[in-house]
């Protein structure tokens, strides 16, 4: 605001100057003109009077003094003198008699001498420092030459004016410089300021709402914002910890619902490998020297603590990386580990099993996260094909990072239900052969890591699950082939 009113001053100042020069330049052009034409209408008569002169009509010099008195004594211009001179440059006239007789020789007066117009000297200039103006008009017809008329013109009294105008310019400007910067400085305190003390508030303010208010005095508009401003932010304030408390007790009611929920799962998914357990164990006291059938049912034994240490994996299962961990993983190392856990249900379901998994490739995932990654798609995958099938699990470099493609042969995801396997306690299986757990923390993980999963499937012809992570890790070149 300051700048703009100072910018306005400052092009009123100048537009003042040029106003103020144009019409000292206008008075100079008038002085010049009017000094013209007196020149010329004098120098006639001057003229007239020497051929009447010299035909001894009238007594010599007589006219020519009251012409040179006339001429001084006008009041348009300021005259300083009036001269007439002889073809010798001589003065036979002159408003002060002291310099009758005196002989001029200048620039000035020897080019008056070589014209026949009006000749004006601006160069002049009074003791008093005043600029004055010269004319000079030949006293000639044809080649006859009888002299000179010569004549000064004070230039004081245009500058004075000129002077006058601008004190005038200046005198406004500074009235109106004072008077608008105090009237800046009361519409800052009572206007400005108070507006800019609120937007700074309302900038300050977090999502909190701590104790800002705005102080507020009087009983303007501008005060009656600021107390509707202080009441906005209390009634906010109220507003927030209400929300925050309903929100508290909404969190609480679903912790107890989820854990009521998973308490009801857990219960269900450990009862059933528990009871199957059980019945081994009862088998096994009636009938346990038969060594094949001994076998058979350590078999479903395993299969029974296997099942129940999943779960328990999956609930012990964490966001953050386990201290000591490395933050890195070889994929056909986990993947081997992981095979030996999912070994028996592969060909307990009759399943061929491929893998096409580089040796060197690294992904920096943390082991424990990648092994959980992969025995969950693929007991996803084996649970997908119970009458057998195809299972290929392949790791290939891609041009944003490392891709692991696990496919199966099964039974498929209908479409409008893709979008929803990776929901927590989402599951399309029986309540006694899935969670809703598995695939959840899968993405989970994958997520943690900064990486992604896409999913291709159709009923009845199988599904891919492809893992992606955004860099790769290489050692040596060598790739690892495994077929079951």
């Amino acid at each position: 605001m300051v700048i703009t009113f100072l910018g306005i001053i400052l092009l009123t100042g100048t537009l003042g100057y040029l106003a103020a020069s144009r019409s000292s330049y206008l008075l100079h052009e008038s002085v010049e003109k009017q000094g013209r034409i007196l020149a010329r209408t004098v120098a006639a008569l001057i003229i007239n009077e020497r051929i009447y002169e010299k035909l001894g009509l009238v007594e010599e010099g007589g006219l020519i003094d009251n012409y040179v008195r006339d001429l001084y004594g006008r009041r348009d211009l300021d005259f300083l003198y009036v001269a007439v001179l002889d073809e010798n440059n001589r003065i036979i006239s002159h408003n002060d008699f002291s310099h009758y007789g005196e002989t001029l020789d200048n620039a000035f007066i020897r080019e008056v001498v070589r014209t026949d117009e009006v000749v004006i000297n601006r160069a002049g200039s009074q003791e008093d420092g005043h600029q004055i103006l010269e004319f000079a008009a030949p006293l000639s017809i044809g080649t006859k030459r009888w002299g000179a008329l010569i004549f000064a013109v004070s230039l004081a009294e245009i500058e004075h004016e000129s002077r006058r105008m601008l004190g005038q310019i200046a005198g406004v400007l500074a009235i109106a410089l004072i008077v608008g910067l105090g009237l800046i400085v009361l519409l800052n305190r009572k206007f400005i300021s108070p507006i800019t003390t609120m937007a700074r508030t309302m900038q300050e303010m977090d999502s909190e709402l701590p104790e800002c208010r705005v102080e507020v005095s009087g009983n303007n508009e501008l005060a009656m914002l600021g107390r509707s401003f202080n009441s906005m932010i209390d009634r906010i304030r109220e507003s927030n910890l209400a929300m925050k408390q309903a929100h508290e007790k909404l969190l609480q009611s679903e912790k107890l619902a989820t854990l009521g929920i998973l308490s009801s799962s857990v219960a269900h998914r450990i009862n059933n490998p528990l009871g199957g357990l059980q019945n081994c164990i009862a088998m096994l006291k009636r009938q346990g020297g038969d060594a094949e059938f001994r076998r058979s049912y350590l078999d479903l034994m395993q299969e029974g603590v296997d099942s129940i240490k999943q779960t328990i994996d999956q609930l012990l299962w964490s966001a953050g990386k386990r201290r000591g961990e490395e933050s890195r993983a070889n994929i056909a190392d986990i993947l081997a580990s992981v095979m030996r856990f999912v070994d028996y249900r592969i060909k307990k379901s009759e399943i061929n099993y491929h893998a096409e998994v580089p040796g060197n490739l690294f992904v920096p995932v943390p082991p424990h996260d990648l092994n959980q990654i992969l025995v969950n798609l693929l007991i996803n995958a084996i649970q997908a094909m119970p009458a057998g099938g195809e299972l290929k699990v392949s790791a290939i470099v891609i041009e944003t990072g490392t891709a692991i493609t696990i496919s199966d042969t099964g039974t498929g995801i209908d479409a409008a239900e893709i979008d929803k396997i990776f929901d927590l306690y989402y599951t399309s299986k029986k309540p006694s052969e899935g969670t809703g757990l598995g695939l959840w923390m899968t993405y989970e993980l994958i997520q943690k890591n900064k990486g992604d999963i896409s999913v291709d499937s159709r009923i009845g012809h199988g599904t891919t699950f492809t893992v992606c992570f955004p860099v790769h890790l290489e050692k040596k070149d060598e790739t690892q082939y495994s077929d079951h």
